[in-house]
């Protein structure tokens, strides 16, 4: 059976008046999530949005971990060139010794500039800010102390403590769409994290590609699968609810988030972009049936080794409802992957 992750939302549009709100019902989707079979529970993070963005993934991965038992949680993706690797390491060891070894660490090299500009650093060193993050989070998850010198960091032995609970410190999966971040992630990574909206020839040929790059690197290649899922009763009831997924899809059409393919070459427009149309190769949309049905093609050509997927954007749906599409994918589509 396929692993599955849940990615919650972690925005309270329109300007964040409801944060403690919205807080309260990711650890209630949490619970949920670990009852009905989901494996993991995964946070990402951006800074200075007007919605509240919540900005603090490994604290949030270890406030759900407090309220759960055996789900694993952890950061998906934490933005690695904003952090100075040692206290990185040291809170992430920490949620590791709390949840007694049920995190994962994903990782990525960022790319909005506000991120940036809030903890004054330049956005051009981005890549090799992330390479020596990982590199140091190895170092210093060992346990002895280490040293470590380069263009951005000077380490002189240090040794982090507490030491994480599973040896040499969690899994660090790494984001990466373009060609020199799959090579990234092949050569550094214990799994590499594919985009979440574009279709399945373009995540094939990544996923080639990332799979030989960790083959040249002696890695045993780990590939992270994420989708937008509208599941309900039925196709109609899905595309009832799709507006915020739809919302979203379109916004990463204006501003040329996707890759062309075969149904949206002919689109004027994101107004263009319908629910039928992003359904066929890139949302998993539909009945708990038709859901399986998507994703055992996206298994079949893809091959991945866990799922990742998000369920709730911003604006909706309501806590009810995304409590219920939970309950639905875990009791009616996991036990089938």
């Amino acid at each position: 059976m396929l692993p599955v992750g849940y990615f919650p939302c972690t925005q309270d549009p329109p300007k964040g008046e409801n944060v403690a709100t919205l807080i309260d019902e990711i650890v209630e989707q949490a619970k949920l999530c670990e009852e009905v079979g989901f494996d993991g529970f995964f946070f990402t993070e951006h800074h200075q949005q007007e919605d509240g963005y919540l900005p603090a993934p490994v604290l949030m991965a270890g406030l759900v971990g407090m309220h759960t038992v055996k789900i694993k949680v952890g950061t998906c993706v934490l933005l690695m060139p904003l952090y100075h690797p040692i206290r990185l390491a040291e809170d992430i060891a920490v949620v590791e010794q709390a949840t007694k070894g049920r995190f994962i660490t994903a990782a990525g090299i960022a790319y909005q500039p506000a991120d940036f500009d809030a903890f004054g650093v330049n956005q051009k060193q981005r890549v090799g800010r992330t390479v020596e993050g990982v590199e140091i989070l190895r170092k210093a998850w060992t346990g002895e102390p280490f040293s470590y010198e380069s263009k951005y960091h000077k380490i002189e032995n240090v040794r982090v403590t507490p030491t994480p609970y599973q040896d040499g410190g969690p899994p660090i999966w790494l984001a990466g769409w373009a060609p020199p971040g799959l090579e990234r992630a092949g050569k550094m990574a214990d799994a590499w994290i594919a985009d979440p909206i574009q279709s399945i020839p373009v995540i094939k040929d990544y996923t080639n590609q990332y799979r030989e790059a960790a083959k040249k690197n002696g890695r045993d290649p780990q590939v992270i699968l994420m989708r937008d899922v509208v599941i309900g009763k039925d196709r109609a009831d899905a595309e009832a609810k799709s507006g915020p997924t739809m919302h979203t899809h379109r916004w990463y059409y204006e501003f040329g988030g996707y890759v062309e393919d075969e149904y949206i070459k002919d689109l004027q427009g994101p107004e263009d972009l319908t629910f039928d149309i992003a359904r066929q190769d890139r949302l998993i949309a539909g009945s708990p049936e038709e859901c399986l049905e998507q994703l055992q093609r996206w298994k079949e050509e893809i091959q991945p080794d866990y799922l990742m997927i998000r369920m709730r954007q911003p604006g909706g749906p309501p806590q009810a409802e995304a409590l219920e599409d939970i309950r639905l994918f875990g009791e009616k589509v996991i036990p089938n992957l």
